[in-house]
């Protein structure tokens, strides 16, 4: 084992890059809300890609190390703290058998990602180790984490890296492409969804962003025939208030859709907290391309972590071992 849980925090699944393929079959895609937190955690730890996090929701779990490893955090800025001592949030920390390490309270942002090296070990469901808490399958035992869980990890070899992740600097604009249904929507409703403010309302979950503000209406109606959804597809029900569908949707729906997220705004989107605002801008496919493509080159260039300065966030095995020791 590598952790036992103290404290689950307030909703923390492991999450992997998802579940595909299966939504023929009804099964969610699942996995991480933030992508780009997901692969930078991963990175600094050497692990391959999709290896399995810890996806925290506003608040941080407590930790106590059953074995020797190394952590990262990414994602919404949270404390770090090992026995009380705050490290740097965005760095590689090697942690050593005994110590307890807690991660608090989202201090922007909404989700705080945890990676331990060579990736959580749960079981693999349907080619995935992401949980989908809604239907019990994935992750650990298919639901959210409890006191007393006990981790494991895969292990492997860690090279010392003196990188960390930038800070994110952040806006309410997310940028939209027109959906299947657009065209249903009059000039005057098109208008008024660029042109206004929404709010993020507390009924949002891994399922969806529900949005509050200018009405959507329709004289078309809001129902069609069942379709597949896809990730950031913005239905519009009968009271006319917006859904953004996230990883844990349901696999076909019968609300029109007006548009669907660029995949580069999807990190932004879910980072943000119930009672944000956001406000939409119209772009094509091809812009959309273009930016998603621009966002994985800059995760494969290294071009969103510097150098780490704040050293104390190096910690060596052996000297910390030594330390305990003496102490005892």
């Amino acid at each position: 084992m590598t952790f036992k849980v103290l404290n689950p925090g307030m909703f923390s699944t492991i999450q992997d890059a998802g579940r595909f393929s299966y939504q023929t079959f009804g099964f969610s895609p699942s996995g991480v809300l933030d992508y780009k937190a997901h692969k930078l955690a991963n990175r600094l730890l050497g692990n391959e890609d999709d290896a399995a996090v810890l996806e925290m929701t506003l608040q941080g779990v407590e930790l106590l190390a059953k074995k020797d490893t190394v952590i990262s955090t990414s994602g919404a800025v949270a404390p770090v703290t090992i026995n009380d001592k705050r490290y740097t949030h965005g760095s590689a920390i090697k942690i050593i058998e005994g110590e307890t390490l807690k991660i608090g309270k989202c201090e922007n942002g909404s989700r705080t990602y945890l990676a331990v090296l060579g990736g959580f070990d749960v079981p693999p469901v349907l080619g995935s180790r992401s949980t989908h808490t809604r239907s019990g399958i994935g992750g650990f035992k298919g639901r959210t984490l409890k006191n007393g869980d006990v981790l494991k990890s895969i292990g492997g070899d860690f090279s010392e890296g003196l990188k960390k992740i930038k800070p994110f600097e952040s806006d309410n604009i997310i940028r939209i492409i027109p959906g299947q249904q657009y065209d249903r929507f009059k000039a005057q409703v098109k208008r008024k969804l660029f042109n206004s403010e929404y709010t993020i309302t507390k009924d949002s979950d891994r399922m969806g962003i529900r949005l509050n503000g200018p009405e959507l209406e329709t004289d078309e109606g809001h129902d069609v025939l069942s379709e597949p959804t896809q990730l950031g597809s913005i239905q519009v029900p009968k009271n006319g208030q917006p859904i953004i569908l996230l990883n844990d949707r349901q696999t076909a729906g019968g609300y029109v859709r007006i548009a669907t997220v660029a995949l580069a705004d999807i990190p932004k989107l879910v980072q943000k907290s119930p009672g944000g605002k956001l406000a939409f801008k119209e772009i094509d496919v091809d812009e959309a391309t273009k930016i998603y493509k621009e966002e994985l080159t800059k995760i494969d260039s290294g071009e969103y972590f510097e150098d780490l300065r704040d050293f104390t966030s190096i910690r060596r095995h052996i000297s910390l071992k030594i330390s305990k020791l003496m102490e005892e």
